[in-house]
């Protein structure tokens, strides 16, 4: 219960002290009226400085924090002095910690009742004071410091906000620069720090407070909650991977885990009394009568299943809630009756909307609804601090300790004291003894001084992943009772009205016993919008953020109505609107209304209506803006503090003075970790390694260097050797990163392309030009070149061929990669085209197996050595025996040097000699020379004088030869390209492939032994092979392991193919919580003497029946045993669970309908004619005629408890089965339906497990005893149809009446209750009519068969056709209705 809003500030000023309020009239105050205010600059940094959110980080109280604070602070005011003071526990002194004249750490003190300091903390606004000698305040022997004069003096109140008091002061003295006084900006920044501090202050006593809990909490958890009162929470990454998990094992697989959060029961239906329209978030108590909201509360019990679960009268409950109304004072503007009803629903709405009721039993829901319905019970209207100011008689009976909230719970059980008004008359002692402690606790729990602590035990829980039930039924309580800023704004604004209301009629109170006003209670300072503004920022939005984090759709339902509320506010603050008469005059202006429905209701509303979040896109909410819900930027913030804690929007405001930068702010991850730091440098050269970029630039890098240099050749020139020469070098670094990272990225790559890619990267270098500085580096460089070029192409450059042999190997990885690429797009297309969806082709090329690895780089490093080892054998072959002519005539020349006729010769038969040198003759074209590469010429020597030498222009050749290079290395390329591709895809295809495939299949079995085996399409005898076969064989074999073993042998299938040893089935069993289901075949017997052979299609098509939706609700079926099934739904547990909540209720929910339904079409089909009218056509005559007399009929028990599952039996043979004395439960459940003759029990147990609209549906049926079970239970029967169904009468239906037949006394005697008892049942409420029921079965319970007699005559009158009272009676009867002395108040079975 909130006492009081949460506001930063308070507003009430002291009724005692007229000097002081003479004296604040000249202060710095904002939020005086009618004075116009100065504009003041507020420094940006400054204030980004003082918002900063470690600005009071660590706070503790010790010198050097105070010292560290107060340095910060002075010196963003420029003051010389800054000082904390806080007020001691004793509320009679301040103090604060410095260092004393000698250096010392120590404590001073000062007194409250004199000096400024104890001033300041009554004051509502801060004081701001030049010349402060000079006030009638300032005790120069108490506030002036040794050595110091204090001229100007500046001061704020620091206010915890639970608790509504100011705790502490935060005081500036003297300006550095010399000024008299404080700025008003300077009073705005100190405001800041103060609000800062008493955030500070605040949390460092919460964990003071809770310091050394953390294992004393463990401890609770494991000695105080049973694991039913523990939710096992998962991790967000747990549960992201065990969707990512079931996703992998195959969509198809009919027996995979059941998701029931995403693919609900298709059978469940649940049965619901609440009206659509009372199901939304805009539900208006105030337009509500108090009949309509008794109406309300008995729909959402009766939905919730309450009635029936815990045998509520509905009588009793009326009684109850007429004793709650009574019990809210109708004066209390706030906390009156509708207030109670509110909280109600909003409980209501987080249980059903928000799905907190998947993880709370009905007893918690029962305890939560009480709860809300009496958390205010008695409240008067005046808050806790009130009556413990007042020493009212009830905060001295409750020593001032919660005291309200203690009030109201002893006020619900005296209500329960009387017989006429205890809902709780039907719990066993532990339930009741668990119902008052846990309404105690939530009660309490919503005093607003536990506010925090109540927050920091469910984020403690949050982050331990295990949560106690009672903890998050008193969360729900708690945020329900501050919900009314979350909901739609129409209904938000009446209870903020409401509450300032209350608030002045407890100001005026107190200014009527001259006490201090309280914040936010003194009418002469209304300011609805701050008021609303403190109490979202400080309560609702962090308590509602944290509860969103264990329920997401919180944050749809709750969390953008409350930005959309806050906006609003923060809106009408900017306007001045400080009034509830100027917010609804605004409101008034607008045509919209003030009716807006909430933005996310998702109630299906009529079809012509818009939906929510439409309408506000369509026609904003009137003062709200548009980017209202942006509300988590730090610019939002920051204005929400400005719009918080400035008396007038003239002082600072954000939309005509400051700007801010939302990028200003960074946030850096700094890695302390060595280890971790290595691990994200390895993840990001991996990344790059295999980046579609790097990946790219090394593919035009090797297209580079196979044939930019012979492109060059052939049609460039000389000045482009200088480009080319860089782009060279640019791919040698390129290629060096690469191998760099292949070593420290890829295991086991120092192999055979590890030297392959090492001696042609190291080939490139001798390729760039400018590194080989002399001539005849400069050769061998071009002979490389040209080597290289060719890929073995310049004949006498056997080295240079050799070397561009070998770097044509680079071109492997090249199409090693675009082979994988080609294979996935094949594989893709053909999975569209024929293989529909197979799940284990997807993997076959993103994880290769080992065999298939090494085929393939066998096949591809032969490949290569061939080719490499064919073209050096050609190259170092070929032998050019052909006579140079022109070495022959230069020969001729030198040998008789006087000849001119062979000169002249010479240089007629080569046109291309651009020099010439010899004794007395030399000749040189320096043009044409200085034009050409050094490999477009030819030198040659005399081999008789060295002195005659000629070149020669072979640049056409050169070209030529660099074409037929290019051909050369491309045709090498595809050769080895191609070879390797055909001889891969064939070992791929007829031996890899299928290998793999059979391989992931074992592999996926072993880890998801319910993968659903996509069968191996069959190609005939003529296409098929081995592979085929054994293909076939293993989908066969692991089909049939599935079906043989059922869902207890996951395990034993699971370990057995994962595990490389000896076959082992005897593997331990395994403990497991689970539905159990026991269904048999009626009459069994007589079928199998009348169908003989066909008995196994009669028991298979019921089997198909029962099996198929048995898979679909998410069981598995375990045992057949001729004329019964055994069923199993697995409950999941803890980080397992892939349900809404822990509870499951779906499950239990899906597994009762899914039986309902196959009753239901086994009770369609009729007689066993019709039941097998297809299986029939070759009997006889006379057998099929006898058919007709036969129906198909079965009998299902339902029982809820643990088994060990596991292989029962030797390593001869085995079943995969449970063992647990529940198994026998389910078993004498279902026998029991013949004697009670209905088609389906359940027990308690599972009966507690539904969820509470299937519940309401269900009724008790008998309280029975078991063989073999020590515990007493009740049994419950499900009525699919409505009551008013059962008219058809029995044949013994008049022997009924009679023996339940009264004499006249028992006329007299019951009169009012027969009266009343005949008018629910010829009213048309089933309620009211199930009311009836539960009072019959209570008198049996209780042994007061004669009322039972009486409403089993009323009942078997007006429903002749229910089996369950029909056979009720007829067994009191056999006692005359008188129960035995020694009866023990249950029925025992001793069969099973």
């Amino acid at each position: 219960m909130p006492n009081a809003p949460i506001s930063p500030l308070p507003l009430s000023r002291s009724a005692n002290d007229n000097e002081i309020a003479q004296i604040s009239r000249k202060r710095t105050s904002f939020f005086e009226t009618g004075k116009p205010t100065p504009i003041c600059r507020l420094d940006l940094d400054k204030f980004n400085q003082a918002i900063a959110p470690d600005f009071a980080s660590g706070f503790e109280e010790s010198e050097d924090c105070f010292t560290q604070i107060t340095t910060k602070a002075a010196l963003l005011l420029g003051a010389e002095k800054c000082f904390i003071f806080i007020k001691d526990i004793n509320e009679k002194q301040v103090y604060t910690f410095l260092k004393d004249a000698v250096g010392n750490k120590v404590q001073a003190t000062k007194s409250i009742d004199r000096g400024i300091t104890g001033s300041i903390l009554t004051e509502p606004s801060g004081f701001n004071e030049s010349n402060i000698g000079q006030r009638k305040q300032w005790s120069y022997g108490l506030d002036e410091l040794p050595n110091f004069v204090t001229t100007c003096y500046l001061a704020w109140p620091i206010w915890d906000f639970v608790a509504c008091k100011s705790i502490g002061v935060v005081e500036f003295r003297n300006k550095l620069n010399g000024s008299p006084e404080f700025s008003a900006a300077d009073s705005q920044i100190a405001r800041i720090i103060a609000l800062q501090l008493g955030h500070a202050i605040i949390h460092y006593k919460q964990q003071k407070l809770i310091a050394g809990r953390t294992e004393a909490i463990n401890q609770a958890f494991d000695e105080n909650f049973d694991q039913g009162e523990t939710i096992e929470l998962s991790s967000s990454a747990e549960d992201v991977s065990g969707t990512q998990s079931l996703i992998a094992s195959g969509n198809k697989c009919p027996r995979r885990p059941y998701n029931l959060s995403n693919k609900p029961s298709p059978f469940v239906v649940r049965r619901t009394s609440v009206g659509v329209g009372d199901k939304a978030w805009d539900y208006d108590v105030f337009l509500k009568s108090e009949e309509e909201l008794l109406m309300h509360a008995i729909d959402i019990f009766d939905e919730q299943g309450l009635f029936s679960r815990f045998s509520i009268s509905i009588t009793t409950f009326v009684n109850f809630i007429n004793e709650i109304r009574r019990g809210y004072d109708s004066n209390a503007p706030y906390h009156n009756i509708y207030h109670a009803f509110d909280v109600m629903h909003v409980c209501y709405l987080l249980l059903t909307k928000c799905g907190a009721d998947e993880y709370l039993e009905s007893l918690h829901v029962l305890s939560i609804l009480v709860a809300a319905l009496a958390h205010d019970l008695g409240h008067d209207g005046y808050n806790n601090s009130f009556h413990q100011n007042t020493c009212s008689d009830l905060a001295l009976t409750y020593n001032g300790i919660s005291t309200l909230e203690n009030y109201s719970a002893s006020y619900l059980f005296r209500i329960l004291r009387k017989q006429e008004c205890n809902i709780f008359a039907r719990l066993n002692n532990e339930e009741m003894t668990k119902m008052r402690t846990r309404l105690i606790d939530m009660i309490l729990d919503t005093d607003a001084k536990n506010h925090f602590m109540l927050m920091k035990r469910f984020k403690h829980c949050l982050e331990m992943k295990k949560l106690s039930r009672g903890l998050l039924s008193s969360m729900i309580l708690h945020i329900s009772d501050v919900s009314n800023p979350v909901r739609p704004g129409t209904v938000s604004r009446k209870w903020a009205y409401a509450v300032q209301a209350e608030f002045f009629r407890q100001g005026d109170k107190e200014k009527e016993l001259n006490m201090t006003r309280s914040p936010f209670m003194d009418r002469n300072f209304e300011n609805l919008p701050r008021l609303q503004l403190a109490f979202i920022d400080a309560v609702v939005q962090p308590v509602f953020g944290l509860f969103a984090d264990f329920l997401p759709l919180v944050e749809r339902h709750c969390i953008r109505p409350l930005q959309l509320n806050r906006a609003f506010w923060q809106n009408m603050l900017h306007r001045n609107c400080t009034k509830v008469e100027d917010v609804v005059s605004f409101l008034s202006i607008h045509k919209t209304e003030d009716s807006i429905v909430g933005p996310h209701d998702d109630i299906n509303r009529d079809k012509d209506s818009v939906t929510s979040d439409d309408a506000v896109k369509a026609a904003p909410i009137p003062g709200i803006p548009a980017d209202a819900t942006q509300g988590t930027s730090p610019d939002f913030r920051k204005m929400s503090v400005i719009s918080l804690n400035l008396e007038t929007e003239k002082v600072i405001d954000p939309e005509i003075g400051i700007k801010f930068d939302v990028n200003k702010s960074s946030t850096s991850l700094v890695y302390n970790s060595s280890r971790g730091a290595c691990h994200k440098l390895h993840s990001r050269m991996k990344g790059l390694l295999e980046s579609p970029a790097f990946q790219a630039l090394t593919y035009f890098c090797t297209i580079h260097a196979l044939f930019a240099f012979d492109l060059n050749l052939a049609l460039g020139n000389k000045n482009a050797d200088i480009v080319m020469d860089y782009a060279t070098l640019i791919a040698f670094l390129v290629f060096v990163v690469e191998l760099l990272l292949s070593l420290a990225c890829i295991p086991g790559y120092i192999q055979f392309f590890f030297w392959l890619d090492s001696i042609a990267t190291i080939s490139i270098f001798f390729e760039i030009g400018f590194v080989m500085q002399s001539e005849s580096s400069l050769l061998i460089a071009s002979q490389l070149n040209l080597a290289k070029a060719g890929r073995a192409a310049k004949a006498g450059a056997r080295v240079g061929r050799f070397a561009g042999i070998l770097r044509l190997t680079r071109l492997v990885r090249m199409f090693k990669f675009a082979k994988l690429t080609l294979g996935r797009a094949m594989n893709k297309t053909k999975q569209e085209e024929e293989l529909h969806g197979d799940e284990l082709e997807k993997d076959l090329h993103s994880s290769m197996s080992i065999i298939g690895r090494k085929m393939t780089e066998s096949i591809t490093k032969k490949v290569i050595i061939v080719v490499v080892l064919m073209l050096i054998m050609f190259s170092a072959t070929e032998v050019d025996y052909t006579p140079d002519a022109r070495q022959i005539q230069l020969d001729s020349v030198a040998e008789f040097p006087g000849s001119s006729v062979l000169l002249d010769s010479l240089f007629e038969s080569h046109d291309n000699i651009i020099a010439f040198s010899a004794v007395g003759y030399d000749f040189v074209d320096q043009e044409r020379l200085d034009n050409l590469r050094d490999v477009e010429v030819l030198a040659i020597t005399s081999t008789f004088d060295d002195s005659v030498s000629a070149r020669f222009d072979i640049s056409d050749d050169t070209a030529s030869q660099a074409w037929y290079s290019l051909f050369k290395t491309t045709f090498v390329s595809l050769l080895l390209a191609t070879m390797g591709l055909l001889f891969s895809r064939d070992a791929y295809k007829m031996v890899i492939r299928p290998i793999e495939k059979m391989k992931n299949t074992v592999q996926q079995l072993s880890e998801n032994p319910w993968l659903h085996l996509e069968k191996t399409m069959y190609r005939g005898s003529n296409e098929s092979n081995e592979t085929d076969v054994l293909e076939q064989a293993i989908t066969k074999m692991g089909s049939l392991l599935q079906i043989g073993f059922g869902s207890a042998g996951a395990e034993i299938i699971g370990k057995n193919l994962s595990d490389l040893g000896e076959l082992n089935p005897m593997i331990p069993g395994v403990r497991v919580n689970a539905i159990f289901g026991f269904c048999q075949i009626r009459n069994f017997t007589l079928a199998i003497e009348e169908l003989q052979q066909d008995a196994v299609i009669f028991v298979n098509k019921i089997a198909e029946i029962m099996h198929s939706n048995v898979v679909k609700s998410g069981g598995d079926p375990n045992k057949n045993f001729g004329d019964a099934f055994f069923l199993v739904w697995r409950l999941k547990s803890g980080k397992n669970t892939h349900s809404s909540g822990d509870l499951q209720k779906e499950l239990f929910d899906s597994s009762l309908t899914c039986m309902q339904k196959v009753i239901k079409e086994l009770l369609q089909a009729g007689s066993l004619a019709s039941f097998l009218k297809d299986d029939t056509s070759n009997m006889s005559s006379a057998r099929a005629s006898s058919f007709e007399t036969s129906n198909v009929a079965v009998g299902v028990g339902l029982h809820k408890g643990w088994a060990i599952e596991g292989a029962i039996g030797s390593k001869v043979k085995i079943d995969a089965s449970y063992l647990s004395p529940h198994v026998n439960l389910a078993s004498q459940i279902e026998s029991a339906t013949i004697k009670y003759n209905v088609s389906l029990l359940m027990s308690e147990a599972f009966f507690g497990g539904l969820s509470g609209s299937i519940q309401s549906t269900c009724r008790r049926c008998d309280r029975v005893s078991f063989e073999g079970s020590t515990d007493l239970m009740v049994i419950y029967h499900q009525d699919i149809e409505p009551l008013s169904t059962l008219q058809a009468p029995p044949q013994n239906h008049s022997t009924l009446l009679k023996i339940t037949q009264w004499d006249e006394e028992t006329n007299v005697n019951y009169r009012g209750l027969i009266k009343n008892a005949q008018s629910k049942l010829q009213s048309n409420s089933e309620l009211a009519q199930r009311d009836v029921f539960d009072l019959l079965f209570n008198s049996y319970v209780d042994k007061d068969w004669k009322i039972c007699k009486i409403l089993c005559h009323l009942w078997i009158e007006n429903f002749p056709g229910d089996v369950i009272v029909n056979g009720l009676a007829e067994r009191l009867s056999l006692q005359d209705f008188q129960c035995p002395e020694m009866w023990p108040g249950f029925h025992s079975f001793k069969e099973k």
